[in-house]
C-alpha cells in the first residue's frame, strides 16, 4: 500500500485550492513519491454567514473530495467560536477541527497507509496533530508559520498550549531561526528550521529595472508597518523626482494608507495594486529596484525571498524571522522600524554608495536554493531518519 501523507490545513481564500503555501508544499511532496490528503477546513460561522453573501457563494464550490493537481482535498465544515475563550485553556477552534474530521480519519486509517500527519499551522490544526498524535501514535510534524504562534507566546494559556501541542509530537518545523530560538526559550527542542519554497516561473520575462522604483507586497495591516514606508518615501520623492512606489496588497487599513498618500502629496508617484496573482506581483517585482517591508512580528516572510529572486534589492527587519536568511550588507540590508533608517538605505542604494550590484546578485543566488522540492526532501529525512535527532 503506497504510503500516505496527511495535511491538516484550511481555506484562506488566498486564489489557491485552500491554501496557497501549504498546496504547494502538498505538491512537492507528492512529487516525492507520497500520496497526499489534506484535509481543508472552512471556517464556519452561522449567523455571520447570513450576511456574508460571497462567501456563502464561495462555500458552494468547496464541499466534498476534490482532486487537484493529483491532491485529494477533503473540504469540511468547522464551527468558528472566532476568539471565544481563546486566551483560555479550552481551544474552542480545534476541538471543533477535530470533531469535524475524527470519523472521516479513522475510515481513512483503515484505507491508507498513513506515514505521516503534517499539520499547519500552530493553534487549531496543532491542536487536533495533539489528538490524533495521541490516539493513533503516527509520526506527526506540526509547522509554525508565525501569525498564530507569534500571537499565543505572548499570554501564559498560550504558552500553555504551545509546551503542551509541540513536546507531544515527533518534530515542530520552524519556517525561520525565529521562531526556533523563541520555542528553545520555552524548554521545546524537537525542532528543525525548514524554509517554505518560492514559485518559479520559467516563462516569465524579465524587465528592465526602473532606478529609482521601490516596492512592498503585504497585507495591508497595522503590524507591517507599510505607513513607515510612505512616510519615508515622502522624503525619498523631494530628493529623487521620479521615484515611484508601489504597495502590492489589500487588508483592513487600506484608505488610511490612501489618505496618508494623499496628505504627504505624494499618490501622482504612490500605486495600489490591491491583492493580485502571485505571478502579477513577480511582474512588478521584476521592474522594481527595491522590496522594502518593516514588518514584526515576522514568522520568515516569504515576499522577501521572491523579491530577492526577481533581483531586488530587499530590506528586511532586524532580529525577525527573515534576520538570517538575509544576511545585512551581504544578500540584503536589516534595519530596525523606522522611516529614517529607510530613508538612508534606499538613498545609499540609489547612489550607489555601496556594492548594489553584488548585494543584487548575492540575494538573487540565496533565493534560489528556496524550492518546494527542497522544502519537502527536509520533510521527508527527517520522517525517514530523524525523528529522534
Amino acid at each position: 500500500m503506497k504510503k500516505t501523507i496527511v495535511i491538516l490545513s484550511h481555506v484562506t481564500f488566498d486564489n489557491s485550492p485552500y491554501c496557497s503555501y501549504v498546496h504547494n508544499h502538498a505538491k512537492a511532496l507528492k512529487k516525492e513519491g507520497y500520496n497526499v490528503i489534506v484535509f481543508a477546513l472552512l471556517n464556519w460561522f452561522p449567523l455571520l454567514s447570513l450576511f456574508k453573501k460571497n462567501r456563502r457563494e464561495h462555500y458552494k464550490t468547496l464541499k466534498g473530495t476534490k482532486y487537484v493537481d493529483g491532491i485529494q482535498i477533503v473540504y469540511k465544515k468547522r464551527l468558528s467560536f472566532s476568539n471565544l475563550l481563546y486566551r483560555s485553556k479550552i481551544n474552542l477552534n480545534g476541538i471543533s477541527y477535530y470533531y469535524a474530521i475524527k470519523g472521516l480519519f479513522s475510515k481513512f486509517m483503515k484505507k491508507h497507509n498513513i506515514v505521516l500527519i503534517d499539520a499547519h499551522t500552530f493553534k487549531v490544526e496543532g491542536y487536533v496533530a495533539y489528538q490524533l498524535h495521541k490516539k493513533y501514535n503516527i509520526p506527526t510534524f506540526l509547522t509554525c508559520h508565525g501569525s498564530s504562534f507569534d500571537y499565543n507566546i505572548h499570554f501564559n494559556n498560550g504558552i500553555y498550549q504551545i509546551r503542551k501541542y509541540c513536546k507531544s509530537i515527533n518534530k515542530v518545523i520552524c519556517v525561520s531561526n525565529k521562531i526556533q530560538n523563541q520555542l528553545a526559550k520555552l524548554g521545546i527542542y524537537n525542532t528543525e528550521v525548514v524554509y517554505n519554497g518560492i514559485n518559479f516561473y520559467d516563462n516569465l520575462k524579465e524587465s528592465k529595472k526602473e532606478e529609482h522604483m521601490i516596492i512592498t507586497v503585504s497585507s495591508l495591516t497595522h503590524d507591517k508597518n507599510i505607513d513607515k514606508i510612505i512616510q519615508a518615501f515622502s522624503v525619498i520623492k523631494n530628493k529623487y523626482k521620479d521615484a515611484s512606489l508601489v504597495i502590492v496588497g489589500d487588508g483592513p487599513l487600506k484608505n488610511d494608507l490612501h489618505v496618508q498618500v494623499k496628505e504627504l502629496k505624494v499618490e501622482d508617484s504612490v500605486i495600489f495594486t490591491g491583492q493580485i496573482a502571485n505571478k502579477e506581483v513577480y511582474e512588478y517585482l521584476s521592474k522594481a529596484n527595491i522590496f522594502v517591508l518593516p514588518s514584526s512580528p515576522e514568522g520568515f516572510g516569504i515576499s522577501y525571498v521572491e523579491a530577492m529572486y526577481n533581483k531586488c534589492i530587499a530590506i528586511g527587519t532586524k532580529n525577525e524571522g527573515i534576520d538570517g536568511f538575509i544576511i545585512d550588507k551581504k544578500n540584503g540590508f536589516l534595519i530596525n522600524i523606522n522611516s529614517e533608517e529607510i530613508v538612508n538605505i534606499v538613498s545609499q542604494i540609489f547612489d550607489k554608495s555601496i556594492d548594489v550590484e553584488a548585494i543584487r546578485l548575492n540575494g538573487y543566488n540565496s533565493s534560489k536554493k528556496l524550492t518546494w522540492s527542497n522544502n519537502a526532501k527536509k520533510y521527508i529525512k527527517l520522517l525517514c531518519g530523524g525523528l529522534n535527532d
